[in-house]
């Protein structure tokens, strides 16, 4: 097997078992686990175990309507997309990164999550701030936390949710028709024509922003900050200004 080709992989985040086991795939076109065996010489648990993760990952699937389990690897580029947006994510963050560089010795306070519960609990913080600003897929989040939707409209209703928010979200009808309920209910909604999906999502609420990836690994990252707060405002007004307004 290519030394090289193991390397590269574990350059985008694969282990060499990983890598091994994606490219015996390859080679294979598809196959099961006794295959996988044949070609990179590891046990057959511990392929299963790396088979289980790929999949979760996205990087190989099982076929279905095989007598033994059979499995294939996804096509490469896929690997250079994922790669890609993650740049992409990475340089419109960068600016928010040397802001945390040059704060001298008064430090932000950052906070991480990754776990749904975690995320959530960020999610109820924000409703009772006094006001924020959202840039959000509310398809993610419904997707992730079902029901939630509905929730939040049947509170801002009996006013437990204090809020009075700016929601940007991109051009599809899930997150249009979402934003109809909102506007309904005394929140302000627009949409970007040009974008159907936002990777992730930015908030600001108080003196914080919030960071949400509700990808195959969600997580959030709440910084605490009176001057990135502060910073980051006009950008989001920018945004909000290429907005188009939701018609209910």
């Amino acid at each position: 097997m290519d030394n090289g080709l193991i390397k590269l992989l574990e350059q985008t985040g694969f282990t060499e078992k990983e890598a091994s086991v994606y490219l015996a795939l390859l080679e294979l076109g598809q196959g099961n686990v006794t295959e996988i065996a044949k070609i990179t010489e590891l046990k057959r648990p511990i392929i299963y175990v790396i088979l289980e993760g790929l999949i979760k990952r996205g990087y190989a699937s099982e076929l279905p309507d095989f007598k033994i389990n059979t499995y294939q690897a996804i096509d490469p580029s896929i690997i250079l997309s994922k790669l890609q947006i993650t740049a992409k994510n990475f340089i419109a963050m960068l600016p928010i990164f040397r802001t945390l560089h040059n704060k001298g010795k008064k430090r932000p306070k950052i906070t991480y999550h990754e776990t749904k519960e975690g995320i959530w609990n960020t999610y109820e913080e924000m409703n009772q701030a006094k006001d924020g600003f959202f840039i959000s897929s509310y398809e993610r989040i419904e997707k992730h936390f079902p029901g939630s939707i509905d929730k939040w409209v049947e509170y801002y209703k009996k006013g437990l949710i204090p809020l009075k928010g700016k929601h940007l979200v991109p051009n599809n009808k899930f997150d249009i028709e979402v934003m109809k309920k909102f506007s309904k209910i005394g929140q302000s909604a627009r949409y970007l024509p040009e974008i159907k999906n936002f990777n992730m999502d930015f908030t600001i609420y108080g003196n914080k922003l919030a960071i949400t990836s509700l990808g195959e690994e969600p997580f959030i990252v709440i910084i605490e900050s009176e001057e990135l707060a502060k910073s980051m405002k006009p950008i989001f007004e920018i945004a909000w200004a290429r907005g188009r307004e939701i018609k209910t």
